[in-house]
């Protein structure tokens, strides 16, 4: 059978200069707080870590000076590249902030020095702005990043529902994360969201009335709007304020991680790999090997992903089954190219996906993270069905002809598929960077 070649173009936000050329799998790392200890944990070996879990970027928030030197070294020593924030000199942490607008002489001094480092990837501008002030306030710093720094990129997350005043029960978070998306207009469009807690009992219903789904919702439908990448954060531990580790097991894991590929997202992002793929004193944690393996098929993935445009996001009905809110958001099957207009089985999801010649892809979940579940999908009309595998990223014939697909899934699991007429020419399908050239609308 023939191979198509595609070649696809690198996302991002078309108002900003930064282009991400590969998928995106960060580890972020906390340095205030929790177990780290200044002068005591290692941060050369928990950088090395995260490259050796296939993780190709590291994130560093709540640095000083001190620390972010350190971290950057080690960056460059491993081969990751970082994002790199130092609060002496610009940045803050929701509404904490030491002045709105950063010194300039101290920022081109940063600046210069960071351009020492081929892996100084970026500038982690601002950890969750909440207040318009420090919404605008974060703006103004990426804005000033940019023009000082066009090749690096200028990143800002938003806060998740869960916050002290602009939450979806006040219906006030709406207007909050569409107010950041357009005012910061940032590069890459993203959001954290830890839905688990160690502090309370494991509920019978998982994370089905969890406003997780609303929160990727709403971040989806803004990060299409902008044509910027989206973003996600995971929760990797059972208390991510504290960074410790308890019980938490990998199907959690794998279920939230898979949980952004589905939304079409470009990035996943671990908060936090210490206490989680590694301890603070360097030491493989308990969730070394899993994370590893999980990456692997990430990377695996992104290959095709990141050629891929979001199309639609399809859940069994009792995700958020009692939540008016969704309702705007909750999309029905019907709307599916390929799917049949029948309800999804339980505790399974569907992504659907286009790339820029119309093939089809599913991203096909099983939300469930402590059983494994049979799912049975059909199509709208006899169909070839392709399995993307995510061990080498190929792609091989699962069905040549069939109304429907019959899938097993472990506990958080999910499965990539290409989804074709029937009717049409079989061929498979790889995809490459096309030549770089300049799409920014203001260029």
């Amino acid at each position: 059978m023939k191979t198509k070649t595609i070649f696809r173009e690198k996302p991002g936000n078309p108002n900003r200069a930064y282009r991400q050329d590969r998928f995106i799998i960060s580890s972020c790392m906390a340095l205030a707080g929790g177990n780290y200890q200044k002068g005591v944990s290692d941060l050369r070996e928990c950088i090395r870590n995260a490259k050796e879990i296939g993780c190709n970027l590291a994130e560093f928030i709540w640095a000083d000076s001190e620390d972010t030197k350190k971290c950057a070294d080690a960056c460059e020593e491993f081969g990751i590249d970082g994002i790199f924030q130092d609060w002496d000199v610009f940045g803050g942490f929701q509404d904490q902030q030491k002045t709105d607008e950063p010194d300039r002489e101290k920022l081109d001094r940063f600046i210069k020095w960071s351009r020492n480092y081929r892996h100084f990837y970026g500038y982690y501008v601002w950890d969750e702005p909440l207040a318009d002030r420090s919404v605008d306030a974060a703006a103004k710093q990426v804005d000033m990043i940019e023009r000082l720094a066009p090749d690096r990129l200028p990143f800002v997350v938003a806060i998740p529902s869960y916050n002290a005043s602009d939450t979806w029960e006040n219906g006030k978070f709406e207007r909050y994360l569409t107010r950041f998306a357009k005012v910061v207009d940032p590069p890459v469009l993203s959001l954290d969201y830890y839905p688990f807690s160690a502090m309370r009992p494991e509920p019978f219903n998982q994370l089905d009335d969890k406003n997780l789904f609303l929160d990727i919702a709403l971040l989806r439908k803004l990060a299409l709007e902008l044509h910027a990448p989206m973003w996600f954060y995971v929760q990797a531990e059972d208390s991510p304020i504290n960074a410790n580790y308890y019980r938490f097991t990998p199907e959690k894991l794998t279920m939230q991680a898979f949980n952004v590929l589905l939304h079409g997202g470009k990035a996943v992002q671990y908060y936090c790999t210490v206490e989680s793929a590694s301890y603070w004193d360097g030491r493989p944690g308990p969730l070394f090997f899993q994370m590893k393996e999980l990456n692997h098929r990430i990377r695996q993935w992104g290959k095709t992903l990141m050629a891929l445009t979001s199309e639609g996001v399809y859940h069994s009905g009792e995700v958020l089954a009692d939540c008016p809110a969704f309702e705007a958001y909750r999309e029905p099957v019907s709307r599916s190219k390929v799917l049949a207009d029948r309800a999804l089985p339980f505790r399974c999801s569907v992504g659907e996906l286009s790339d820029s010649e119309g093939n089809r892809y599913l991203f096909v979940l099983n939300r469930d993270y402590r059983n494994a579940r049979d799912f049975t999908l059909r199509f709208k009309k006899p169909s070839r069905v392709y399995k993307v595998s995510d061990q080498t990223g190929e792609q091989s014939v699962l069905r040549s002809r069939s109304e429907a697909v019959h899938l097993s899934l472990p506990p958080g699991d999910a499965v990539l598929l290409r989804v074709q007429d029937a009717a049409e020419e079989a061929f498979f399908i790889d995809y490459a960077l096309a030549p770089e050239r300049d799409i920014r609308r203001n260029a």
